[in-house]
């Protein structure tokens, strides 16, 4: 099952047409029965789901056929469910992103209440400190003020000792025997003088220690002043003395005894405030709810229906709350058509409205987000009225006319380039289509007593066999293949693929004779709901959960019957 650069079987020499995904391997026709109860496909299935053609997925060969017996319980990643894979991983992205988003945010939190905590904690320090530094502070003073006084007492005391010493010719120098130090700024500050009290065991170690910073005393003036007679030095240094202890002793602050503070601690409550700080944050894992709330967002969408009136008037109903339906304020906006109950399209953030009755080879496109509106002509378009239309997903918008022709023509309106072409004539004779939609990869049309359905690849037509009791006037799809038409007999159900058929009992409402359109919606809770809307007492909602319509906007004064109605949801 090996292949070579040619993609041809090394084994067997024949082509590689076969991918086993649960080997991950490439296999030719011969190789694939090993292969029978796994999951594999043939490069043609590939290929067709590609083009989504279906009718291309009988054209296979005989060695095609095991695998598609095989291939419906196929749960790996195939071509046509590339984009679905894109929006699964983006949206496993977008769980992940939250969840990091989530994780910052609770470290922030952290960070926030432990520096609350700390912020705390400081203020409290302050606290308990502030006493204790204004004590400081006054002995810092105090002290300051005795070194004062006590450098002046060594100045008297060394004048005192010189003059005896030049009196008894003793020229001993008591200085020199000290060891020098280095006058820095650094030997003044109180905290190396506190640090030098301490260390010195009494007051001659002391001024020792600092005699030539605090206590230096010039030995060479006094003798010159000695020498020179001065009998006034002595008195002169006495003075000067006597004025310090004045300064530096006439102050209240001196008398008062600092408060002296001692710290007590309770060991047992501080390890119990951080017991119970730590019991006070706890880590839980919320995985499932932030999975939960990525979820509800993107299932939280707001949803409004763009109802046009008899009048041209477009208006804005908001439907998100089941309990709260109500018309946007905003400025009118005249769409100048009428007549459209089935050939309006929402693409993307545009609304298309095709053929009215004072435009009926015209369309109209609007802008949601700019509100701004384009009339312009369809080219290569006849006279047309009563159209219906519906969307591919893609890049183009299907367009029927019946009405006052012999067979329905399709007209195909490209949304890239503004274009239309005629794209095919069916055999479907009816005086209009009431509802148009499209169904993986197949449009589905309305007409007043039958459903048919049309292939866009190969432009068949095919006939349902779909009985549908009453008269229809209303129709709308809800996106899985259920087509909802209102008629005199009321509501119904059509599967268009199983063509299972539901009646809903007691849900039938006045109908006035014109046609209209429904709109399927389901909302954020889940919950599914059918809107009918025509104005004037005539807007109903169908619940399914109590299987009735109920009336609505009752106040509505406009007239929207024959007009359209579209879901716009964000």
């Amino acid at each position: 099952m090996n292949s070579n650069s040619n993609n041809i079987c090394g084994i067997h020499n024949k082509s590689l047409k076969f991918i086993c995904y649960d080997c991950n391997v490439l296999m030719c026709s011969v190789c694939s029965p090993k292969h029978a109860r796994h999951s594999y496909d043939h490069i043609d299935n590939i290929k067709a789901n590609i083009n989504k053609n279906k009718s291309d997925l009988n054209a296979y060969s005989d060695d095609n056929e095991l695998n598609n017996n095989n291939n419906n319980n196929n749960n790996n990643i195939r071509f046509n469910e590339i984009q679905r894979s894109i929006q699964t991983t983006f949206d496993s992205l977008k769980i992940k992103v939250v969840e990091y988003e989530q994780l910052q945010q609770t470290e922030h939190e952290i960070e926030s209440k432990f520096k609350e905590l700390h912020e705390f904690l400081v203020v409290e320090e302050h606290r308990l400190k502030k006493p204790i530094i204004e004590s400081k502070q006054q002995l810092e003073q105090q002290i300051d003020k005795q070194i004062k006084i006590m450098k002046s007492l060594n100045t008297v005391d060394n004048q005192i000792t010189r003059f005896k010493s030049n009196n008894n010719d003793d020229r001993s120098d008591s200085q020199s025997k000290t060891i020098t130090t280095a006058d820095t700024t650094d030997n003044y500050q109180i905290t190396t003088i506190i640090r030098s009290i301490s260390q010195c065991s009494d007051h001659n170690e002391f001024i020792s220690s600092n005699n030539y910073t605090l206590f230096y005393f010039d030995y060479d003036q006094l003798d010159n002043k000695v020498n020179n007679n001065d009998d006034h030095s002595l008195l002169n240094v006495l003075l000067e003395h006597n004025n310090t202890i004045k300064i530096n002793n006439n102050n209240t602050d001196d008398n008062q005894q600092p408060q002296l503070y001692q710290l007590t601690v309770n060991n047992e409550q501080i390890n119990s405030a951080k017991n119970q700080i730590q019991s006070s944050f706890q880590l839980k894992s919320n995985q499932s709810k932030i999975q939960q709330n990525v979820i509800s967002n993107k299932n939280n969408k707001q949803s409004y229906i763009f109802s046009s009136d008899s009048k041209n008037k477009l208006s804005i109903i908001n439907i998100t709350d089941r309990n709260n339906i109500h018309f946007e304020p905003q400025q009118d906006i005249y769409l100048g058509s009428s007549s459209t109950f089935s050939s309006m399209v929402k693409v993307g953030d545009f609304l298309y409205i095709f053929g009215a009755n004072s435009i009926s080879n015209g369309y109209i496109k609007y802008s949601i987000d700019n509100k701004t509106l384009v009339i312009n002509e369809m080219k290569g378009v006849g006279q047309c009225r009563f159209l219906s239309t519906c969307y591919d997903g893609k890049d183009h918008i299907y367009i029927f006319d019946c009405f006052n022709k012999p067979k329905t023509v399709i007209y195909r309106y490209s949304i890239n380039d503004s274009t239309f072409e005629r794209y095919s004539t069916t055999d479907i004779i009816a005086s209009y289509h009431l509802f148009t939609f499209f169904f993986k990869g197949q449009i589905y049309t309305l007409t007043p007593a039958t459903i048919f359905q049309f292939n866009i690849n190969n432009k068949t037509t095919v006939e349902l066999s779909v009985k549908i009791t009453g008269n229809p006037m209303a129709a709308c799809t809800d996106g899985n293949g259920n087509l909802y038409i209102q008629s005199y007999s009321g509501l119904q159900r059509i599967n268009i693929e199983t063509h299972e058929i539901k009646s809903f009992e007691k849900s039938t409402i006045e109908m006035n004779g014109y046609y209209y359109n429904l709109i399927y919606h389901q909302s954020n809770d889940g919950q599914s709901y059918i809107y009918s809307i025509r104005g004037k007492n005539q807007n109903y909602l169908f619940s399914f959960d109590n299987n009735k319509w109920e009336q609505i906007l009752q106040d509505d004064p406009s007239d929207r019957t024959n007009c359209a109605n579209i879901l716009d949801q964000k």
